[in-house]
């Protein structure tokens, strides 16, 4: 379906807002997820400070939106804009640095980054193209406005996730209704293309790994790569942030230290006055085509000079005229409530015993909580798509005991035992990018000692056994029906190592 909705922007140069965690993005996306009013204050720590979000998001006002530092400056504030939009500015110190306009109806009509006089030096916004939409690329410091596009999907999971480990020529970045979205130029596309290609051939030409003659320390061989998760299950609950054991080790991707679920963030924790009762009622059909016609025309009116430089690129569709008479936007509002008031009203989901903050996205906990309001006993948290992102127990807000981890599409990657939100004991691992499983021992997230590795076919790849006096027997299935039995010492080194053929076994 393409990109429905833009969240957030950023010029990759000059901006270093990290949209995976970005509070805007996770308000905005809770919205419009229901269309319901959204009001609250919280306290979020962002690179060790600690800001005041004060916020109320609702259908037909301007967006009520106030971040306050610790000394009681304001780094964002809304102001108002001609026709109903309204500007979301982004002070650093005491200077504007950067503006959001929005629209009436809350679309995301432009991102301007200012100069140290206060002028537009660089901006993007979103313009309608065949297949979908780019943005609009100006630089004071270029002649002519660029046209971005966004960057070419990658079906293997494997290879996309080793592309973001190497590619960072990107102009622009968006935080949208289907993730975060790099935007390229031409000569940034193609580059990305070549790596991708690159990559996909480099991979197709591996051979499978054999530990036939090789003198690798036992637990190298055992985890591998495809056990690795760098940012893995410690990492906080946004799914799609989820490194399956078959992820590798991608130094440039992800950070130094993962973020631990200690740190996420209760949406309810730190507010100074109680959240106004939710809305139950849901926007018709009608009032929601509406909304999309307004997101059609705000992004399909280019300017002269945008005219020109989308014309070059020859992508362009014709423009759409935008509806802004207040007189039938109300007459179609009125129509659309008499027609919802017929309908038969849906049943309102149950409240979450809590809120958790974690990477841009507002996840809804159901479940025991302690006295100190931490999840503690069983529960399940939900993703705000409604898929449940891990269903167990929990102790001090932490995944420890039995539970099930899910990723983002919701299928199971691994259940079992967990200790301090790491996989640590008995459990049962699934790989997202071939299929294949791990049953046995889980040390600190990682495959450990006795397990057997399985292919998504059912086929023993190897078994591992811990013996009694601390050696290990390692069984390596190989494809011509043969077995090699390795044995290594308490420190992993190989002792010994014996090939023997399953078809000739008396």
């Amino acid at each position: 379906m393409g990109i429905q909705y833009f969240y957030n922007f950023c010029i990759r140069e000059i901006d270093d807002v990290d949209l995976d965690s970005d509070i805007l993005s996770a308000v905005r996306k809770s919205y419009f997820a229901s269309f319901e009013k959204i009001r609250d204050k919280i306290t979020y720590d962002s690179e060790g400070i600690s800001m005041l979000y004060d916020y109320c998001i609702e259908k037909d006002k301007p967006l009520r939106w106030t971040v306050k530092n610790p000394q009681g400056g304001v780094v964002q504030e809304v102001l108002p804009a001609d026709s109903g939009r309204y500007y979301l500015c982004f002070y650093r110190g005491d200077k504007l640095f950067k503006r959001l306009l929005f629209s009436k109806l809350h679309t995301l009509l432009m991102a301007e980054y200012m100069d140290d006089n206060g002028a537009v030096c660089r901006s993007v916004e979103p313009r309608k193209v065949q297949g979908g939409l780019c943005l609009l690329y100006k630089d004071v410091s270029l002649p002519d406005p660029v046209v971005l596009s966004a960057a070419p999907d990658i079906e293997d999971e494997y290879v996309a996730q080793c592309v973001k480990s190497q590619f960072r020529d990107y102009t622009a970045a968006a935080s949208t209704d289907t993730g975060i979205v790099w935007y390229l130029s031409d000569k940034q596309t193609a580059r990305f293309k070549a790596l991708v290609q690159e990559i996909t051939a480099a991979l197709s030409n591996m051979e499978e790994e054999s530990f036939v003659g090789d003198d690798t320390p036992l637990l190298d061989k055992i985890n591998a790569k495809d056990f690795n998760m760098k940012r893995n299950l410690s990492a906080s609950l946004d799914i799609s942030k989820a490194k399956s054991f078959s992820a590798p080790v991608v130094q440039d991707f992800v950070k130094d230290q993962p973020v631990e679920e200690d740190k996420e963030k209760a949406v309810d924790s730190s507010i100074n006055e109680p959240s106004e009762p939710e809305v139950e009622n849901e926007l018709s059909a009608e009032e929601i085509d509406k909304i999309v016609e307004e997101i059609d025309a705000a992004v399909a009116e280019p300017s002269e000079i945008e005219e020109e430089a989308i014309q070059i690129s020859q992508q362009v569709e014709p423009e759409e005229a935008e509806q802004t008479e207040e007189s039938e936007e109300q007459e179609e509002i009125e129509e659309a409530e008499d027609s919802e008031e017929k309908s038969e009203v849906e049943p309102v989901a149950a409240k979450p015993d809590k809120e958790i903050m974690a990477d841009g996205a507002v996840y809804s906990y159901y479940g025991n909580l302690d006295g100190n309001g931490n999840r503690s006993g069983y529960g399940r948290t939900v993703t705000d798509f409604g898929l449940t992102a891990y269903e167990g127990m929990y102790v001090n807000d932490k995944r420890s005991g039995k539970g099930a981890y899910f990723y983002k599409d919701g299928t199971l990657c691994y259940s079992g035992d967990w200790a301090e939100n790491v996989r640590h004991g008995v459990g049962v691992g699934f790989s997202s990018r071939d299929g294949s499983i791990h049953v046995g021992k889980w040390v600190h997230n990682k495959p450990e000692g006795t397990g057997v590795r399985m292919s998504a076919e059912g086929e023993i790849k190897f078994v591992c056994k811990e013996l009694s006096d601390g050696s290990t027997v390692l069984m390596n299935y190989l494809n011509d029906d043969s077995v090699v039995i390795s044995k290594y010492d308490k420190n992993g080194s190989k002792l010994s190592e014996k090939k023997v053929s399953l078809i000739d076994l008396q």
